[in-house]
């Protein structure tokens, strides 16, 4: 179904002048465990596929995609996962779909995340989020703020950047950067006027702190259509809150370490905006 999706698209851009493109990106990526806004979520093997697709004229892209969570370990008691014990599947499934402006060196992006949970009790809720990123030679800062609207109904938000630290101009072409990132609790924490509703978080404020080194190696390029690479991540983080401390029953973890590598192929000239 991803390839036939890319195959679609592919056709499109070689008939569609430049000023006008469709992308796609479809990626699938390994990890020993799955982190979202610094809270983990599963301790074990998690195979993430993902596909996007979207459409850019001039300035201003629309672009939306299919993220699912396979936790591919049997989850044993008292095992941080978002499964049963004894079981392992799909345990989460991420749909989202956001508007883009690229003005100069500033991108503004805005759309919303619905998140469906496969287990355990009813979790499903939907994030509002809006973000700018300036992209220049040494140093890309991020500022990203996202609203929960169902079930914790709050505010994060996550300030980043990432910078090159080398690349290797021929071939094989690979890239290696630096990435650093903290995240702020603004609302998704327990309320005491209202003790029974769900939180995210243990209370406001800094919740954790990253720092990533990020490997890419360019495997194929095609002229004209696109690109194929593969990347190793070595991901750590710092935490701050209880909840981000969390680490399964009786758990807790002031510091993470784990390991990321996936696949990407990207089709049309912006597909790698597509995350």
């Amino acid at each position: 179904m991803r390839l036939r999706l890319g195959g679609l698209l592919l056709l499109f851009h070689a008939i569609t002048p430049l000023a006008a493109q469709p992308t796609a990106r479809i990626d699938l990526e390994l990890s020993n465990r799955y982190v979202w806004h610094g809270l983990s979520r599963a301790a074990g093997l998690v195979l993430q596929p993902a596909v996007a697709a979207g459409y850019r004229l001039h300035g201003l892209a629309l672009g939306g995609g299919l993220v699912r969570h396979y936790e591919l370990d049997r989850v044993s008691p008292g095992e941080l996962s978002e499964l049963a014990a004894g079981t392992h599947h799909v345990g989460e499934d991420d749909a989202w779909a956001q508007v883009e402006l690229a003005l100069g060196a500033l991108r503004v992006r805005s759309g919303v995340t619905r998140y469906v949970f496969r287990a355990g009790p009813p979790r499903n809720t939907t994030e509002l989020f809006a973000a700018a990123a300036v992209t220049t030679r040494y140093l890309n800062p991020t500022f990203e703020a996202w609203w929960d609207v169902g079930r914790v109904r709050g505010g994060f938000v996550r300030a980043s950047a990432s910078s090159p630290v080398f690349g290797w101009p021929s071939v094989p072409f690979f890239f290696v950067a630096l990435e650093g990132a903290v995240g702020f609790n603004l609302g998704q924490s327990p309320d005491p006027a209202r003790p029974g509703d769900p939180a995210n978080f243990a209370s406001r404020g800094p919740t954790h702190a990253e720092l990533g080194l990020n490997v890419v190696n360019r495997l194929h390029h095609w002229s004209g259509v696109g690109s194929a690479s593969l990347s190793v991540g070595l991901n750590s983080q710092l935490n701050f809150d209880a909840a981000t401390r969390f680490g399964g029953a009786g758990g807790q973890r002031h510091v993470l370490v784990w390991l990321t590598t996936g696949v990407t192929l990207l089709f049309g000239g912006e597909a790698r905006i597509l995350r």
